[in-house]
């Protein structure tokens, strides 16, 4: 079982059944200083009730979720200033009030700025800052054809393409 849901909800996902989809790294962020260590969220308890069969592995016990974390880390270290306020609010639970306090900014302000990072690093099996033709993982990317954009770059694109599609046209006169 690589993922389990219950009530509609991601509730586990297997460490090397993770694609980095918006689901998946919302389930995850609130983990990452446990995963750094090497621990990550166990597998609810149901299913096969009998005897679970074992495998054999040469790798460590702790390497699969230490190897999550650091996909992770190299995800947020491309959004710059915007890591630490992911890590604060999802990761260490400081409540996004308190961070807005603390650095002088507006609460909707500090929001955006974590929504938006945690959307650039949602970008499925490819970072957004690779294209997608030089991706060590091509065969896995379902966007083949992807230019490859910084977090400011997609940041602006981002913003263009939101107030050109929502201004309708116009005419004055007759």
């Amino acid at each position: 079982m690589k993922e389990r849901y219950e009530q509609g909800n991601l509730v586990w996902v297997a460490p090397g059944a993770v694609r980095y989809t918006p689901e998946h790294v919302d389930f995850l962020l609130p983990w990452l200083l446990h995963l750094r260590e090497g621990t990550g969220p166990h597998e609810p308890s149901g299913g096969y009730a009998g005897k679970s069969k074992t495998s054999r592995s040469h790798r460590a016990h702790f390497e699969a979720w230490a190897q999550v974390a650091a996909e992770l880390d190299l995800r947020l270290s491309a959004t710059g200033l915007d890591r630490y306020l992911v890590e604060d609010a999802i990761c260490r639970q400081i409540p996004v009030a308190e961070l807005a306090r603390r650095l002088g900014m507006d609460e909707w302000e500090v929001g955006r700025r974590i929504r938006s990072a945690v959307s650039y690093i949602s970008s499925g099996p490819c970072p957004r800052w690779l294209n997608c033709i030089d991706c060590p993982k091509y065969s896995k990317c379902r966007r083949k054809k992807r230019a490859g954009l910084t977090y400011a770059d997609w940041k602006r694109h981002r913003r263009r393409n939101w107030s050109k599609a929502k201004i309708p046209h116009v005419r004055s006169g007759t």
